[in-house]
């Protein structure tokens, strides 16, 4: 991550930064290969059906290959997010934001007392809308970043008075003669 145009600070700031969220997405991620490789299930609160117990863990299914897709397309566009001040230090960011989102994802998946978040927990309703609410603006406001990080700059294109003003003073003249509302005269 060596770039010139940022501080020796912001540096260290952004690479610190990465080492967290990295240590913290493979601590959840071991946390949960252990749990997993030990046989400990999730405690669902005893108010929810199977069916409703089957939907939660379909959709952490789910947030996973969102998550999946999301680092695919991080891969695709990072060769084409601008390099120079200020977005020298948009990748860095990208990988930190994906870390902390992957490790929001391993949190979802690591088995848990869901009785322990207490009434909330309790009505499936609750607690599913507030999870898709919440993974859907993350993972939405994730691709717009990758969409808007990865978009090239707007093309200036050669229409009307942009291109008359462009051409030297000789060819002005003859463009105004050609279409004068192409001309020098004409005002803003």
């Amino acid at each position: 991550m060596p770039h010139a145009d940022l501080s020796l600070s912001t540096q260290f700031l952004l690479v610190g930064l990465l080492a967290v969220a990295l240590a913290a997405f493979l601590t959840r991620a071991m946390v949960f290969f252990h749990r997993e490789k030990a046989g400990v299930r999730p405690i669902f609160p005893s108010a929810w059906s199977v069916a409703q117990c089957r939907t939660l863990e379909s959709f952490r299914l789910l947030v996973g290959f969102a998550l999946i897709s999301l680092w695919g397309s991080f891969l695709f566009i990072a060769p084409s997010v601008p390099t120079n001040w200020p977005f020298g230090y948009l990748d860095v960011i990208f990988i930190i934001w994906l870390l902390l989102i992957s490790n929001a994802w391993v949190l979802l998946l690591v088995p848990r007392n869901w009785e322990k978040f207490g009434a909330i927990s309790r009505s499936f309703w609750i607690t599913i809308t507030f999870l898709v609410v919440w993974w859907g603006v993350t993972l939405t406001v994730t691709g717009w970043m990758f969409a808007k990080a990865s978009a090239s700059p707007p093309m200036n294109g050669f229409s009307g008075v942009y291109a008359a003003q462009g051409l030297p003073s000789l060819a002005r003249t003859r463009v105004s003669q050609i279409r004068p509302e192409a001309g020098p005269s004409r005002a803003g």
